[in-house]
């Protein structure tokens, strides 16, 4: 015989069933609760100043010699504090140039260096001293930035921006030095220096600015810019006029390539591969981008229009392009043309003496 289940077992079994749904549910709520409470946030790392921001709004740029001479009280120090600012790196390929424009840290309008990427168009600022920066130069191995400038003494000198976002300063003297250039190898640097109307160029080690020798004499000579056939192109003043000039550093003296008498020039710039030549001249009160061989008569052609007013040039990486100050009063655009010719676009609204990473 099976048991029998007694009425009362019977007549409660619907309330134990409701009674059983009822802690299942109340225990996926208290599940559901633990598994939404938020967690214990972790610290993330601080965002760390930057002294390459993009600039304010430019304001009137000067000529590039003034411009160097932007005055200002000198500081102790690059940065006027204890410890000499670092830069943030600049991305390989960019075009270098400088500009005076508002500092948006101070408010105060400065001569500063400033990069581009030609292809992104984003800019950069790479420098923030209250003293004028100027003139900059790539190394060749894209990682060191040579320029001219009034920091730390009040006096224009030549200063590296090493890879690591310091700053070395490659002659500490007041012989008003500028216009730096480096060698093929990266081992040393030509500049001009002495007061203008007598300039020379002298070339040094690039690591701490001994070795130092001078190159020319007698003239005034600026701009040098070192090729990778090893000769040195520089600017020879000739009364109103200019010459462009070459010189062997390893000796010999200068050899004349582009003559006053076949129009003169100035601002050289060697093609990557050494075999060709850019440079400004003035015809007719307006300057002019032209390029010509390496022998600085074969081949002679503008690369600009007539009315172009257009100084500075260097070449990209390639050979293909030619980057350069364009036209303009109290602000001045980089702009890019190809070096076979053809139509120019602009890269700035205003930059000076642009330095393409070779």
């Amino acid at each position: 015989m099976s048991e029998q289940k007694s009425p009362s077992f019977w007549s409660s079994l619907p309330g134990l069933i409701t009674a059983i749904a009822g802690m299942i549910t109340a225990l996926a709520i208290l599940v559901t609760t633990f598994a939404n409470l938020p967690s214990s946030p972790k610290p993330s790392p601080s965002a760390e100043p930057s002294n390459a921001a993009v600039s304010a709004g430019p304001v009137a740029s000067t000529s590039p010699e003034a411009s160097s001479e932007v005055a200002a009280s000198p500081s102790v120090t690059p940065s006027g504090s204890a410890t000499p600012p670092t830069a943030a790196p600049v991305a390989a390929r960019s075009i270098l140039f400088f500009a005076v424009r508002t500092d948006p840290a101070t408010g105060a309008s400065n001569a500063d260096i400033f990069s581009i990427d030609p292809t992104s168009g984003r800019e950069r600022r790479v420098t923030t001293d209250a003293q004028a920066d100027s003139y900059p130069a790539w190394s060749p191995d894209g990682t060191r930035i040579a320029f001219d400038s009034k920091r730390a003494t009040g006096e224009r000198n030549i200063w590296v921006l090493e890879a690591d976002g310091s700053y070395t300063p490659l002659t500490k003297d007041a012989l008003a030095d500028g216009y730096s250039t480096w060698s093929p190898d990266g081992k040393r640097i030509a500049w001009a220096a002495g007061p203008v109307g007598s300039r020379e160029i002298w070339v040094m080690d690039s690591v701490d600015g001994s070795h130092r020798k001078r190159l020319t004499s007698g003239s005034d000579d600026l701009l040098p810019a070192w090729g990778s056939n090893g000769l040195v192109a520089f600017e020879r003043k000739a009364g109103s006029s200019s010459e462009v000039w070459v010189v062997d550093p390893g000796g010999g003296a200068p050899t004349a390539r582009i003559r006053l008498g076949a129009g003169g020039g100035g601002d050289p710039a060697w093609s990557p591969d050494g075999k060709r030549l850019a440079f400004a001249r003035r015809v007719g009160g307006i300057d002019r981008i032209y390029v010509v061989n390496a022998d600085g008569h074969t081949g002679l052609r503008l690369l600009t229009n007539g009315a172009c007013k257009c100084t500075d040039p260097t070449w990209s990486p390639d050979g293909k392009q030619i980057a350069y100050s364009g036209p303009g009063e109290a602000t001045r655009p980089v702009l890019i043309i190809p070096a076979a010719g053809g139509s120019s676009r602009r890269l700035t609204i205003d930059g000076l003496a642009p330095g393409w990473d070779n």
